[in-house]
């Protein structure tokens, strides 16, 4: 059941996204959107669904592993997110603001949606 609700939810987010985006393409002359956006989006739609398998993996085991698989998810979320930007700034020439606003909104929606269902997850524990 919670997979079903999280693929869900991922793909509902992924779309309102994918919405807003389209959204400001619409409006070309004040807003000037890369292409690249449209990666960094299905980029942290798959790093969210691999980053929710390796917290899920945790939930099987005890509240030390689960825990440990938290803080490591949200190190490898960061990591794997700040590289592509990183390399973004150091070898493209032509660098647009406008692209590395709206990558670190999406790392931020992203990271805010998998806060969301960790809490969710945690919900039960606090009545023990």
């Amino acid at each position: 059941m919670f997979k079903d609700r999280f693929s869900k939810s991922i793909n509902a987010l992924t779309l309102l996204l994918a919405g807003v985006i389209l959204i400001f393409k619409g409006v070309q002359d004040k807003i000037v959107l890369n292409n690249l956006v449209w990666v960094a989006l299905f980029y942290f739609y798959f790093l969210s669904i691999a980053i929710y398998f390796i917290s899920k993996s945790g939930l099987k085991k005890d509240n030390k592993t689960f825990i440990t698989r938290i803080y490591s998810s949200i190190g490898i979320r960061f990591i794997f997110s700040l590289s592509p930007l990183l390399i973004y700034l150091f070898f493209i020439p032509n660098k647009e603001l406008s692209f590395i606003i709206s990558y670190l909104l999406l790392y931020f929606f992203y990271t805010a949606f998998e806060i969301y269902f960790l809490v969710v997850n945690l919900r039960p524990d606090l009545n023990k």
